[in-house]
């Protein structure tokens, strides 16, 4: 049920409706004819208008960043319809699409530069270490549903794509540096320059300090503070030579603070906090060549990863990933697009369990190292049965992964344009979901309830998730100052992950059950999201979105989890957001964000609604000033659970000023 506060949504919209008289700005809000041509390509891995898309896809522009007041790319999503963006403590969010919200999310694939960041060892993604100057991200794009026929395994749910801006277009010096009562002080630098006439380059660095939150238990500090160091690089050539190409390099290191609760092994039903540290570090190197011509463009791009994750009293963390990828895309004739690709990716990881002083251990793999390979190709064919009015998409994609052997995952799309002011677009997609060396091959000791603690080991016969997805949207240029955007969902799941224990029943004081990682759970969720965008005036938009999502999960007859129905209250069934941007005059913006999350029973975390709000003065054309309020309405708040060993936090109110420099 929603309750939010009547007298701040009154002050809101009071202040919205004042704000409609504001005075032109010489700095104008992109108008909706120019917001509905925007170009977006992980729909269909190729260049295309976002308001004809078969899919429910939102973009989040580099203005759109910098006005949120965002200081992470986690929370530049937070308000993307259908996403669920969720801070548990000062260095880790729990961030999906449409459900299934844990720290280590499995069904959503992020990339940033065609590198994808999704763990082969937790099946998610190490938020606190995806990171860049968000002044040189070009945008965001936020698929919603399957994505897994051109983008592989693991895009089930949704694709993030972080795309960053090319070397030309950032040319010069930035200098950025923020402080407030969370932001222990961040700064930021970047230089551009030109090779020759045809290559350009940029070079970054960036530290950030974040202060700890407050223990949700006991209201004390919550020892969770953290900093981390960032440098790259980025050569592009110029954007009218007849071969493209670009090669960017980064390398960073993070120093991560955190409580540690550990079960007592002499006695159980006590748990432990232990001061602990994470000390991580990690390199990439990433290649991209693109050439054209009248009938046919291809690519081809490689990157190398590599992280390493020491975390005190648990494990010792080193992956390798390296990738290789072709495409091409050829136009048959007017009416026939075709487009295939084949990759090849080799992971390497290495996982060392920590030995405790009483000769324990909390987290254990077997073997403890492990590498293999996943080969995949792909082909789509695009079709277009009435040119500008009727388009089919179809097209598939085979996968042998190095853990379950060949996975098939195809699609078909509609789109259908009775006129330019609609798009009305209909998909059927297979996605599936690989295990990865958590659910294969780990052993580890957890908390029970009811006292004592269990042992959850993994299991060499695990299978793929996989997941059938019925998808209809609608696009609606309403006027020429308002848009609606309405996706609708149903979701088929099978083989979901389920906790069966192997003994008899649950554990009581001083005991240890057996618990085993299996595939026996099954169900459907099923809902909708709108967007709607609405300028009032030039130097005004206002953008609203709501979602809903439902589930209905179940497991099979020989099944003893209770682990599963959690999930349905895991992920908020409702979400709401309302984000205005004015220019108040010719060098002074207002910026708000007001949202509403639903409850999340599974964790005993009441609803809550969140305030955000940004001024931003530009004294002179290279100076920029702004202040940032986040978390308004409360003083704190909890989103989500800990994970594992982690302690409970909740998220403060923040206040910070920034300031930027261009010249």
């Amino acid at each position: 049920m929603m309750r939010p506060n009547t007298l701040y949504l009154s002050l809101y919209t009071l202040s919205l409706c004042l704000l409609s008289n504001t005075a032109s700005s010489n700095d104008k809000l992109p108008s909706l004819k120019e917001l509905s041509e925007t170009k977006i390509t992980s729909v269909s891995k190729k260049t295309e208008s976002q308001f004809r898309a078969s899919s429910s896809v939102s973009v989040i522009t580099h203005e759109d960043i910098r006005r949120s007041g965002a200081t992470s790319i986690a929370e530049a999503i937070r308000n993307v319809p259908g996403i669920n963006v969720a801070q548990i403590d000062a260095n880790k969010w729990a961030i999906s699409a449409r459900g299934f919200n844990r720290q280590y999310s499995n069904k959503l694939l992020v990339l940033i530069d065609g590198k994808t960041v999704y763990t082969p060892v937790f099946s998610g993604v190490f938020w606190d270490s995806l990171d860049t100057i968000l002044a040189d991200i070009d945008r965001i794009e936020v698929i919603r549903g399957p994505g897994a026929t051109l983008w592989g395994s693991n895009a089930v749910n949704g694709v993030i794509n972080i795309i960053t801006k090319t070397a030309q277009s950032t040319q010069g010096t930035y200098f950025s540096a923020l402080y407030g009562n969370q932001e222990d002080g961040s700064v930021e630098a970047r230089y551009g320059g030109q090779l020759n006439n045809d290559a350009f380059y940029r070079l970054y660095a960036k530290t950030i300090a974040k202060d700890e939150l407050t223990n949700r238990l006991d209201q004390t500090g919550n020892d969770d503070d953290w900093k981390q160091h960032r440098m790259g690089f980025r050569i592009d050539s110029s954007k009218t030579s007849d071969v493209k190409w670009q090669l960017h390099g980064e390398a960073y290191t993070s120093d991560i603070n955190q409580t540690q609760g550990f079960p007592g092994l002499n006695a159980p039903v006590q748990v432990t906090n232990i001061d602990g540290q994470e000390i991580t570090n990690g390199y990439s190197l990433v290649a991209h060549i693109e050439n054209s011509d009248k009938t046919t463009n291809r690519q081809f791009s490689s990157y190398v990863d590599y992280y390493d994750r020491e975390m005190d009293n648990l494990l010792k963390l080193k992956v390798l990933m390296f990738d290789l990828n072709y495409q091409q895309l050829h136009k048959i004739n007017s009416h026939n697009e075709l487009m295939w690709g084949v990759g090849y990716r080799y992971t390497q990881d290495s996982l060392e369990s920590v030995i405790l002083s009483n000769n324990q251990s909390y987290l254990d793999y077997f073997p403890d190292e492990i590498s293999g390979a996943i080969y995949s190709s792909f082909i789509q064919n695009e079709f277009k049965i009435i040119p500008d009015e009727l388009h089919m998409t179809l097209g598939a994609k085979v996968e042998h992964h190095y853990f379950t052997g060949y996975e098939f995952q195809p699609n078909i799309r509609l789109a259908y344009y009775p006129n330019v002011n609609h798009t009305i677009w209909a998909a059927i997609s297979r996605a599936s979901r690989t295990p990865t060396r958590a659910e294969k091959t780990i052993s580890f000791i957890a908390n029970s309830t009811a006292g004592g603690f269990v042992r959850v080991n993994g299991n060499r016969d695990y299978k793929s998730e996989t997941l059938t997805a019925y998808e209809l949207g609608h696009r609606f240029k309403v006027s020429q100052k308002m848009s609606l955007d309405t996706s609708l969902f149903y979701n088929e799941y099978k083989n979901l992950r389920t906790l069966e224990n192997t003994g008899n029943g649950f554990p009581s004081s001083n005991t240890i059950a057996n618990i085993e990682i299996s595939n026996l759970g099954f169900g459907e969720t099923y809902g909708f999201n709108v967007e709607g965008r609405y300028t009032p005036t030039i130097d005004w938009t206002i953008t609203a979105n709501y979602s809903l999502i439902k589930f209905n999960l179940d497991t099979d007859k020989d099944s003893k989890d209770t682990s599963l129905a959690a999930e349905e209250f895991s992920s908020p069934e409702q979400q709401v957001s309302i984000l205005s941007r004015v220019n108040l005059t010719n060098n002074l913006e207002l910026d708000t964000n007001l949202s509403f999350t639903d409850q999340l029973d599974a964790f005993d975390i009441d609803e809550h609604v969140r305030l955000d709000a940004r001024i931003g003065w530009k004294p002179y054309e290279n100076i920029s000033l702004s202040l940032v309020g986040q978390n308004l309405l409360d003083s704190s708040h909890q989103e989500f659970n800990q994970f594992l060993y982690w302690t409970e936090a909740e998220i403060n109110r923040s206040i910070y000023a920034k300031l930027e420099l261009n010249f």
